[in-house]
C-alpha cells in the first residue's frame, strides 16, 4: 500500500484522453485499421481518430468525442504494434456548431469554428439572442492544458448572425439549414443527408432570425464536414463501388405460419478496395403472387442479430423504403451481410418473397452500386391450421405522468405481464424507444425485471432506444410473468421526458421452443405508442447530485489494487454560477459488508476525487462515521452555471501484505447525501444554496472478489437427431468471469437431466459417436466412448466428464462473457430412441481457477435447466412436390427450337421438404405428360434441365425415346429441416439448322412433364445411410416420403416455335387530337427471335408470320368514321384494312395477313394503325389498346406453312396499352 503516494500532486500532466468506462458495446479485437476508423488498443483507454495521412488524432475528453459521434460502437480494437505504426497527429477539437466552450480558468465564453477556431461570445445577451434562455446549457469546459489545440479569433459572434457550423431551423419551418464559413446557409435535404453527415437533433438550433442567403444544398455525405480531424490529416474518401449479392444462406423456399418473423432475404455487400462505402437507405420489393400490403414488420439486423434502423410495411406500391440514422458501413475490401425479417399478417395466405429490384434502390455515400437484379430471396408459402406459440402483454400496464428528480435512481419507467401460450417460448431481446426528450444521457443503467429479479441491464439509449438481451430467457407454456423495467435518471433539462413505449411488436423477439418459429407479440395498446406508459418528467432543484451508474457500474474489484473507481459522482449548479467551500461528513461516505476504516489499520486508504474533465485531484479524509466510512474534501470546488462537474471516487483497498486486508465478499457502496454539500453559496447572490435534489444518491455496489465464474445454462429449440448426424450443438451455456481476474476452466461435468427411454437412455455410447467441447468456438476436449452410464438402472445418471482441458483455449478474459457448447457426432445406428436433455446442474460439476491459481466462486444461475430437448429417430423424411403456383412457373410458354428455358420462364418447381437429416435423393425420374398436345420427344428436346434459385444449371439429361427423363445417378443431397427448390426447363433441338445434324425438332410439339409414374425418386438418409421407403401420394396432398403423383400434378406446357415472339411495346407517343383521314392512333413494336431456324421443305430462314390483331378503342366525343388500316412502318403502301367494327367490344379486327410478304417478320416490326377521324369537340381523346395478348394477336412460328398459329401470346404481360391523343 502506498500510504505516502499523495505527497506528489500531479498537475496538468495528469489529464488523461476520453476514459472508456462508459463503452456499452464489444469492440472488434485485432481488425486491421483504416482511414476514417476509430481505434483503440487493449488495456488502453485513449481513443484516436485514423486519418487519411495515416495518422493517429487523440480524442481529448469525452465531450469532445460525443460531439463527433453518438456512441462508440465504430470503435476498432487493434494490436498494440498496429496502434504504434500510426504516428501522432494533433488532439481532436470540439466539432464546430455543437457546443459552447471555456477553460476552467476563465469564465469567457467562446463558439468553435471550423478548423479549431475559436470566437468569443461578447455577452450574455448574444448568446440568449442565438441560443436561447438554456444557452449555458451548450457549454463544455476544455481542460486548459488543451485548450492550445485552439485558434483564438480577434471577431466576435454576433446577435443577428449564427456561426459557422451551426444547425440551424428558421421560423416555424421544419428544415435543417447548415451555416457556411462564407455565412449563407445550406439546406439539408433529408434525413438521409442528416444521418449521413453525422449531425445530431440535440445540436439543432430553433431561431427566429432571417434565413441567411441560400447555399448549395447538402443532398449526402460531404468528407469536410465528417472529417474529425479537421482537415489536419485529409479525407478518407468513400469506396468507388458496392457490389450486392445474394447470400449463399439466403433462406430456403418453404412452409410458415402466417403471423411469424420468419427470415425472407440474406443480402451481402461488398466494398471497393479503395475505400469503405456507407449504405444510408435501400428500399425492398415485394415479389410473388402474395399481397404486398400482408407483408408487415420489414426489418434489417446485422450479423450480430442487433436491428438496424426501424421495421416498415409494404405498401400498395409493393415496396418498403428505409433511411437508416446509423448508415451501415462496409469496410474497404470486405463484405457484411445483412438479414431481412418479415411476418405476413395473421390469418392471410398466399406466397411471399422480398427482394431488391435495382441498384437504383440502394443509396450509398457516393459509391457506384452493381449487382445481378432483382435480387430475391426465396418464396414463403403460408400454411394454415398451425397453432405456434403465441406472447400476449396483458395488463396491469404501468402508465401515468411521474416526476423524477435529477440523478434520482431507480425509477419505474415500465411495467407490464406476458403470457406465453401454445408452446414455451423463448424471450431473446426486448427494445424499447424513449418517446421522450431525445438526449442520451437523460437516463442510464436501465434494468428489466421478470417476476422481480434482475435478468438484464442496459447502459444507456443508443439512437432513442434501450435494448436489453434476455439470454433466451424461456417463459413456460401457459406462464404468466411481471416486466418492469428501471432506470437511473440523469441531468439534463427541468421538464425533459422519459418515456418508454413498444414502437413495433418486432422490437420483441421471441421463438417458440418447441416448433422454432419466430412469434410476434400482441402488444397492449397502452404501451404501443408515445406518450402511453410511464411518462417521466424531470424536476431539479437549484443544486443536483447525481450518480452515474453507467460510468461505474456494478463490478468486482481485487484487494490491492490501486486507485480503484468505486463510484462517479455528478454536480450540477442549475440557478447561477456557485462555489462550494467544503464537502463531506456523515452524508458522504462508503458502506458495506465487513467494511473497517479504523485508521490505524484500514481495508481502504487514499480516497480521492478525480475530476474527469480536467484531471485534478482532491483528496479525501477517510473516518469511521455513523453509517459507515465518512469521506471529508476541504478543497474548494466551483461550479459554472448549467455546466455538470464530474468526479470519479477512487480508494486503495488493502491486500494480502497489508496488516488488514480487505476480504472476499465484501462490498462497498457510496453514498452523497445533500447534507454533505456544505457552504455553498452563489457567487452571484452570496446566498447560501440550500435546494439540492435529490436529497440522496447512492453508487452500484462494488463487490471484494478474488475470482468468480456466473454459469447460465442456454435454452435452445428442440431437435430431431438420426443416425450419422453430425455437428449437432447438444448443449450451450453462457459462461462469464467476474471483473477481477481471468478464469481458466480446468474440468466439466455434464448431466443428463431427462429421458424418456427406459433405464439404458440414449445418451450412452453406442449412439453418440465423437463429443467436443468448445469455448467461443475453440475446441477444449475431444472424447469418444466416454459416457458414464447409469449406476441404479435409471437413464438420468449418466453424464460425461471433460478433464485436462486445453490450456490455451480455457481461458476466459476478466469480465468477458463467451459461449460454451457441446457438439456431437452421433453413430452410424441406434441402439436406442429417446429424448433426453443435458444440464449442468451446480458448481460442484465445474472446477475452474483465477490468475492466481486459486479456486473460483462458481455459480450456476439456472440449476437443472435444460439446454435442449433431442430426440433421436431412426431416419430422417422426404418429400417431393411438382408446383405451378410460383409465378417463375406458372405459366405455358413457347419456346424457341434450339434453345433453352429462360430464367424466370420455368416449367415448374419440384419442391424437396426434409426432415431431422440431410437427405440424399439417389434417383429422379419425370415423365412426358398424358395430356392431349405433348408429344415433344427425344427427337425435339435435347435434354431437361433443373436448376436452382439462383438459375444455376445442375443436373441435365437427355429424354428416351417416349420422351421421359431418368436421372438415374441424380445423388443430390438436400439440407435437412427445410424445403429447397429445383425448376424444371429444357433444351430444345433446332428445326432444320444449317449444319445441325440433331437439328430435328418439329413446330408446335409441346412439353410437359410430371413426375415419374412409378418410382418417381429413391433416396437414402445422408447421415444416416439408412434408406427411404417412398411412394406415389394418392390425393392432391403430399404427405412424408411421398411424391406428387401424376394423376393430381404437371408441370406448364411449353411448344416449340421457329420463331418465337419476345415482347410488344407502344411506341406512340401521347399527342394533340385532330380531326381528319389517315390519322395515327397507334403504333405497336413487336420483337420477335426467329433463331437458325429453316423451313424443312425449303430450307429458307424461319420467319414469323403475323396473322391477325384485334384491336380495343376507346374514345369519347370524337368518332372513328371508317378506313381503320395497318401497315408495317417503313412500307406504308401496303396497308391492310380492318373487319367489321363490334360495338360491343369497340374493338376492329385486322387481318394482318392482308400485308401479304410484309406480314413475314424477322426481328422487329412496328405495326403502324390509322383511321379517318370526325371532328373533335373540346376535351375529346382516342387511344387504341390491345387489350387481351392472350387472344388479340395471333402470329405462326413457322413463317405460315404449319397451320397451327399461336393465338394466345403466351408473355408476362396481359395487355399493352397505346398513345393517348387529345386536345
Amino acid at each position: 500500500m502506498k500510504n505516502l503516494r499523495k505527497a506528489l500532486t500531479v498537475g496538468v500532466m495528469s489529464v488523461t484522453v476520453l476514459s472508456m468506462s462508459m463503452l456499452a458495446v464489444p469492440f472488434t479485437v485485432g481488425a486491421v485499421a483504416q482511414a476514417g476508423d476509430l481505434i483503440k488498443m487493449d488495456g488502453l483507454s485513449s481513443v484516436y481518430f485514423l486519418a487519411a495521412d495515416g495518422k493517429r488524432y487523440v480524442f481529448p475528453n469525452e465531450a469532445t468525442y460525443f460531439s463527433w459521434y453518438s456512441d462508440f460502437s465504430g470503435v476498432v480494437t487493434i494490436p498494440q504494434s498496429e496502434l504504434e505504426s500510426y504516428p501522432l497527429g494533433a488532439n481532436v477539437t470540439m466539432r464546430p456548431g455543437t457546443k459552447l466552450v471555456k477553460i476552467t480558468t476563465n469564465p469567457k465564453v467562446y463558439a468553435v469554428l471550423p478548423g479549431g477556431v475559436l470566437t468569443p461570445v461578447p455577452s450574455e445577451a448574444v448568446a440568449s439572442a442565438l441560443y436561447g434562455a438554456d444557452w449555458n446549457k451548450r457549454i463544455v469546459d476544455v481542460p486548459d492544458a488543451f485548450f492550445t489545440n485552439y485558434t483564438v479569433s480577434t471577431a466576435e459572434v454576433s446577435a443577428t448572425a449564427y456561426p459557422a457550423g451551426s444547425l440551424v431551423k428558421f421560423g416555424t419551418g421544419a428544415d435543417v439549414y447548415y451555416i457556411n464559413t462564407d455565412g449563407t446557409a445550406s439546406k439539408v435535404a433529408d434525413e438521409a443527408a442528416f444521418m449521413a453527415n453525422r449531425f445530431s437533433w440535440d445540436n439543432v438550433i430553433s431561431s427566429d432570425l432571417t434565413l441567411p442567403t441560400l447555399g448549395t444544398a447538402i443532398a449526402a455525405a460531404n468528407a469536410s464536414l465528417t472529417d474529425t480531424s479537421e482537415g489536419a490529416g485529409g479525407t478518407a474518401g468513400a469506396g468507388t463501388g458496392l457490389t450486392v449479392s445474394l447470400a449463399s444462406d439466403t433462406p430456403a423456399a418453404g412452409n410458415i405460419p402466417a403471423g411469424s418473423p420468419t427470415e425472407f432475404l440474406k443480402l451481402k455487400f461488398t466494398a471497393s478496395a479503395d475505400g469503405a462505402v456507407n449504405v444510408n437507405a435501400i428500399t425492398l420489393s415485394a415479389y410473388d403472387l402474395g399481397t404486398a400490403t400482408y407483408i408487415d414488420n420489414v426489418t434489417f439486423y446485422d450479423e450480430a442479430g442487433a436491428k438496424i434502423g426501424t421495421a416498415k410495411d409494404m405498401n400498395s406500391d409493393r415496396v418498403a423504403a428505409f433511411n437508416f440514422s446509423s448508415p451501415i458501413s462496409v469496410p474497404a475490401g470486405s463484405t457484411k451481410t445483412v438479414t431481412v425479417k418479415a411476418t405476413i399478417e395473421a390469418g392471410k395466405s398466399g406466397n411471399y418473397a422480398i427482394g431488391l429490384s435495382g441498384a437504383a434502390n440502394v443509396i450509398t455515400n457516393g459509391a457506384a452500386v452493381s449487382g445481378s437484379f432483382p435480387i430475391v430471396g426465396n418464396t414463403k408459402v403460408i400454411v394454415t391450421g398451425t397453432n405456434i406459440g403465441t406472447v400476449t402483454m396483458a395488463a396491469p400496464i404501468g402508465s401515468g405522468a411521474v416526476s423524477a428528480q435529477f440523478g434520482e435512481d431507480d425509477v419505474l419507467l415500465a411495467s407490464f405481464n406476458l403470457t406465453a401460450a401454445n408452446e414455451p417460448v423463448i424471450w431473446e431481446s426486448a427494445s424499447f424507444r424513449n418517446g421522450g426528450t431525445n438526449n442520451a444521457n437523460i437516463a442510464s443503467n436501465f434494468r428489466l425485471l421478470i417476476d422481480g429479479d434482475e435478468k438484464a441491464t442496459v447502459a444507456s439509449i443508443v439512437d432513442k432506444y434501450v435494448t436489453f438481451d434476455l439470454d433466451s430467457f424461456v417463459i413456460a407454456k401457459g406462464d404468466s410473468i411481471a416486466v418492469e423495467v428501471y432506470g437511473d435518471m440523469g441531468i439534463s433539462n427541468v421538464n425533459d421526458e422519459v418515456n418508454l413505449y413498444v414502437y413495433n411488436a418486432s422490437d420483441f423477439v421471441f421463438t417458440g421452443q418447441d416448433f422454432g418459429y419466430g412469434i410476434l407479440p400482441t402488444i397492449h395498446a397502452d404501451l404501443d405508442a408515445d406518450t402511453e406508459g410511464y411518462v417521466v418528467s424531470l424536476a431539479s432543484g437549484d443544486f443536483t447530485i447525481d450518480m452515474d451508474k453507467t460510468a461505474t457500474p456494478a463490478k468486482e474489484v481485487r484487494g490491492g489494487d490501486n486507485d480503484v473507481v468505486i463510484a462517479t459522482v455528478k454536480m450540477t449548479s442549475n440557478g447561477e454560477n456557485a462555489t462550494m467551500a467544503t464537502f463531506g461528513d456523515d452524508a458522504f461516505y462508503i458502506n458495506g459488508t465487513g467494511l473497517i476504516c479504523d485508521a490505524d489499520y484500514p481495508e481502504i486508504e487514499n480516497a480521492e476525487m478525480r475530476d474527469t474533465s480536467t484531471g485534478v485531484v482532491y483528496d479525501l479524509t477517510i473516518a469511521t462515521g455513523t453509517t459507515g466510512c465518512s469521506l471529508t474534501g476541504a478543497d474548494e470546488l466551483s461550479f459554472v452555471k448549467g455546466v455538470t462537474r464530474t468526479f470519479q471516487i477512487r480508494v486503495d483497498l488493502a491486500g494480502a501484505t497489508d496488516v488488514n486486508p480487505i476480504e472476499g465478499d465484501d462490498t462497498l457502496q457510496v453514498t452523497l447525501g445533500s447534507a454533505a454539500i456544505n457552504g455553498l453559496t452563489g457567487d452571484e447572490s452570496d446566498a447560501s444554496i440550500t435546494n439540492i435534489t435529490p436529497s440522496s444518491v447512492s453508487g452500484s455496489i462494488i463487490t471484494v472478489k478474488a475470482s468468480s465464474l456466473t454459469w447460465t445454462t442456454t435454452s435452445l429449440t428442440a431437435k430431431t437427431i438420426v443416425p450419422g448426424a453430425q455437428d449437432v450443438v447438444v448443449y450451450k451455456a453462457s459462461l462469464e468471469a467476474g471483473d477481477s481476474s481471468y478464469i481458466d476452466l480446468t474440468s466439466l461435468t455434464v448431466d443428463v437431466l431427462t429421458d424418456t427411454g427406459d433405464y439404458t437412455g440414449s445418451f450412452v455410447d453406442l449412439n453418440v459417436a465423437q463429443l467436443q467441447l468448445l469455448l467461443d468456438g475453440k475446441v477444449l476436449k475431444t472424447l469418444s466412448n466416454q459416457i458414464a452410464d447409469d449406476t441404479d438402472g435409471t437413464a438420468t445418471d449418466n453424464y460425461i466428464a471433460f478433464t485436462s482441458l486445453d490450456a490455451t483455449n480455457r481461458r476466459i478474459a476478466a469480465g468477458a462473457t463467451v459461449n460454451l457448447e457441446i457438439v456431437a457426432d452421433f453413430a452410424a445406428s441406434f441402439s436406442t430412441t429417446s429424448t433426453f436433455t443435458l444440464t449442468v446442474e451446480d458448481n460442484s460439476k465445474m472446477v475452474s481457477r483465477d490468475m492466481d491459481s486459486n479456486a473460483v466462486d462458481e455459480t450456476v444461475s439456472n440449476g437443472s435447466a435444460a439446454s435442449r430437448a433431442l430426440t433421436l429417430a431412426s431416419v430422417g423424411t422426404i418429400k417431393v412436390e411438382l408446383n405451378t403456383d410460383e409465378i417463375k412457373a406458372s405459366s405455358d410458354t413457347y419456346i424457341l427450337a434450339g434453345q433453352s428455358t429462360t430464367k424466370d420462364r420455368y416449367l415448374g418447381e419440384l419442391v424437396f421438404t426434409t426432415t431431422n437429416e440431410p437427405i440424399k435423393v439417389k434417383t429422379l425420374k419425370l415423365d412426358l405428360s398424358d395430356n392431349a398436345g405433348i408429344n415433344a420427344k427425344n427427337s425435339d428436346i435435347k435434354t431437361l434441365n433443373l436448376y436452382d434459385d439462383d438459375g444455376v444449371l445442375v443436373a441435365s439429361k437427355a429424354p428416351d425415346a417416349s420422351g421421359d427423363v431418368n436421372f438415374d445417378t441424380f445423388n443430390r443431397i438436400f439440407p435437412a429441416d427445410q424445403a429447397t427448390s429445383l425448376w424444371i426447363g429444357v433444351t430444345t433441338k433446332t428445326i432444320n439448322a444449317d449444319g445441325d445434324p440433331e437439328g430435328t425438332a418439329t413446330y408446335n410439339h409441346g412439353a410437359e412433364y410430371t413426375l415419374g409414374r412409378t418410382a418417381a425418386f429413391t433416396a437414402e438418409g445422408g447421415n444416416s445411410g439408412t434408406s427411404i421407403t417412398v411412394s406415389a401420394a394418392t390425393s392432391g396432398t403430399v404427405g412424408t416420403n411421398q411424391w406428387d403423383s401424376w394423376e393430381f400434378a404437371t408441370s406448364s406446357q411449353t411448344n416449340i416455335t421457329g420463331s418465337v415472339l419476345n415482347s410488344v411495346v407502344n411506341t406512340l407517343a401521347d399527342g394533340v387530337l385532330t380531326g381528319g383521314n389517315g390519322k395515327t392512333v397507334g403504333k405497336y413494336k413487336f420483337v420477335f427471335d426467329n433463331g437458325t431456324n429453316r423451313a424443312t421443305s425449303t430450307n429458307e430462314t424461319t420467319k414469323a408470320q403475323m396473322r391477325q390483331l384485334i384491336l380495343t378503342f376507346a374514345t369519347s366525343s370524337v368518332a372513328v368514321t371508317g378506313n381503320v388500316k395497318a401497315y408495317v412502318e417503313g412500307l406504308s403502301s401496303v396497308q391492310t384494312a380492318a373487319g367489321t367494327y363490334s360495338a360491343a367490344a369497340s374493338t376492329y379486327t385486322i387481318d394482318l395477313t392482308g400485308l401479304g410478304n410484309t406480314a413475314l417478320v424477322d426481328g422487329e416490326v412496328t405495326l403502324v394503325i390509322i383511321a379517318d377521324l370526325g371532328s373533335a369537340g373540346t376535351n375529346a381523346f382516342i387511344q387504341t389498346e390491345i387489350n387481351s395478348l392472350a387472344a388479340d394477336f395471333t402470329y405462326n412460328g413457322d413463317s405460315g406453312i404449319w397451320p397451327d398459329h399461336f393465338s394466345n401470346a403466351r408473355l408476362s404481360i396481359s395487355e399493352v396499352l397505346g398513345g393517348t391523343l387529345s386536345n
